[in-house]
């Protein structure tokens, strides 16, 4: 499966806010370039990713976590 840490940071990506992905990095990297550039990232994700791409993303994550061989 997926580490804890990981594991949130996917589903922040996939179905948090930009605000609350970008909190969430900030506990391990500080710099305002990475951090506007991730931010960057999930706007774009936001725009161009529909429901249907994120619940299918969403269930593979959920496999993967599922599996004991992952």
């Amino acid at each position: 499966g997926l580490c804890p840490a990981l594991q949130r940071k996917v589903d922040l990506f996939l179905n948090g806010t930009t605000e609350e992905y970008v909190e969430y990095l900030k506990q391990f990297n500080e710099n305002p370039e990475v951090l506007e550039n991730a931010a960057n990232i999930k706007k774009c994700s936001d725009r161009t990713l529909t429901e249907e791409d994120k619940a299918q993303a969403t269930s593979l994550i959920n496999k993967i976590t599922a599996s004991r061989t992952c």
